[in-house]
Parts: structure tokens; sequence; C-alpha cells
């Protein structure tokens, strides 16, 4: 799964007693076929950031929908960490109010100082709200992001291929763990919420609204969400396999390795 049908995100409808929560959701999808996601998807396997040129423009004449930009962040973040020479020349001279609200998150996270022209470029512009509420209260390093919801996760997942690093999957791994050890039974109706996204049936995740306290449920969908991220994308990518048997090995016998060894075998 390329990292595009894994990070472009699509809104899930969860029916809780207090009402609607929408919550914008990783889900695996058809391939890539957008050169400039495709860049992006697998830019670890050859980390040169000239081959980025042009990468900000195209995306964002392709990617309308604002869950398409999170992963960028997280992307862009890591790019800017370690090639702060390029940010001038990677970013577009007339970026939209998408783009710029995520390249600015992009800055934040990589913990990069922002020029006058820059900056300048990024006010004329404007924000998007939207992307402004989801990145909101970021910190001043990638690493110190603490997921509390799914834009987060697509920000480590951006990252992740921008570095093919495994520390920000061990992130997930680490989120989608402190929900599914809670209980043996909180774990197997994780296990049915994947198996819905699959099968984008959600009757299933509609009946446990009845059986869960609401923040409870969302938790268990964003945990949902992580664990498939994991299993899928380390079909694809072997950095994220080895992190996944690691951390199956490493915790062998919680209800957390459990859940993912039968997700990785399914």
């Amino acid at each position: 799964m390329k990292v595009f049908g894994l990070v472009k995100l699509f809104a899930l409808l969860v029916m809780i007693d207090l009402g609607t929560l929408v919550a914008p959701m990783a889900q695996p999808a058809s391939p890539s076929t957008s050169e400039a996601d495709d860049v992006i998807t697998y830019y670890y396997r050859d980390p040169r950031p000239e081959r980025l040129v042009g990468v900000l423009d195209a995306f964002g004449k392709r990617h309308r929908e604002w869950v398409a930009y999170p992963p960028v962040a997280g992307f862009l973040a890591v790019v800017f960490e370690t090639q702060p020479g390029w940010i001038e020349k990677l970013v577009p001279a007339r970026p939209d109010a998408r783009l710029a609200t995520t390249i600015a998150a992009a800055l934040q996270l990589a913990g990069q100082p922002v020029s006058n022209d820059l900056q300048a470029r990024l006010a004329q512009a404007g924000t998007d709200p939207t992307l402004v509420g989801q990145f909101a209260g970021l910190p001043g390093r990638l690493t110190d992001l603490r997921i509390a919801m799914p834009t987060h996760l697509d920000i480590l997942w951006g990252a992740s291929f921008a570095s093919g690093d495994g520390r920000y999957a061990l992130m997930v791994a680490d989120f989608f763990a402190r929900t599914a050890n809670r209980s043996e039974p909180v774990a197997l109706d994780i296990t049915r919420i994947v198996a819905g996204m699959v099968r984008r049936d959600y009757s299933d995740l509609a009946k446990l609204k009845d059986k869960y306290e609401p923040a409870l449920l969302r938790d268990m969908v964003y945990a949902a969400t992580a664990a498939w991220a994991l299993t899928s994308n380390a079909r694809q990518h072997a950095f994220i396999d080895r992190v996944v048997s690691r951390y199956v090995s490493q915790h062998s016998g919680t209800l957390a390795a459990k859940v993912l060894t039968a997700m990785k075998g399914s």
C-alpha cells in the first residue's frame, strides 16, 4: 500500500450516544496514480531533496480535500529538519491556503525558523481553518508528538515515508497498544472494527455504541485505525514490517501483540 493509499483520509461517521463523532481516519485504498504522490510515498528509498522540486505544486493541484494534508506536514517536517537549505526551494512561490498551513505546521515540527521571504509567502496565501484546528497544539519537535487524534497518526506516517525511520511507526504501535491492552473484550472488538473497515461495512461498529462509553469507543476506533495502518504498511514497506515484527516479539503475550499477529496473518 502506497503512502497516499494509507494517508488519503476519509471521514468515518461514528454514531454514539452524545451525537455524531467525525473521525478523520487513515485508510488503505487503491494504488496512487500520481507521480508526485509516488515520490513522497517512497522518498526514503532515494532521499535527495532535488527530487521534491515541484512536488508540492503538483500535490496541491491533485488534492483538494483537507484530509490529504496532515501526512504532508509530517513528511515535510523530516525533510525541513534534515535539509534546511532546501526549504525555500521546495515551497511553491504561491502556495494555496491549505498548503501554506501545512508548510507552517511542518516548519514548527521541524524546529526551523521562518525567513522573512517565506513568512510573506505563507501570509499571502492565508490559512485553512480546518487544518489550523487539526494542527493546533503541535510540539516543536516531531518526536515529542503525543498522539491524541487521527491527524497525529497521519503526521507520523508522513514522517515515516520521508525518513524510513521505524521510530515513528513504533509510536503508532504504542498508541494502539494503550487501548488494545485494556481488556480482552476491547481487543476483540478493535479487531472487529478493523474487519469492518476492510469490508467498508460499519454495522458492527454501530452496535458497539451500546456496549461502550463514547470516549472509549472513540479510542477503540482510533486504535483500530492505527493497527490497520501498521499491518497494511508492513505489507508494502520492509522497515515497517520489521517494526511490527519486533514489537510483537518484544510484547509477546500482550493483547496488542495478539491482535497484530492475527491481522498480519489474515
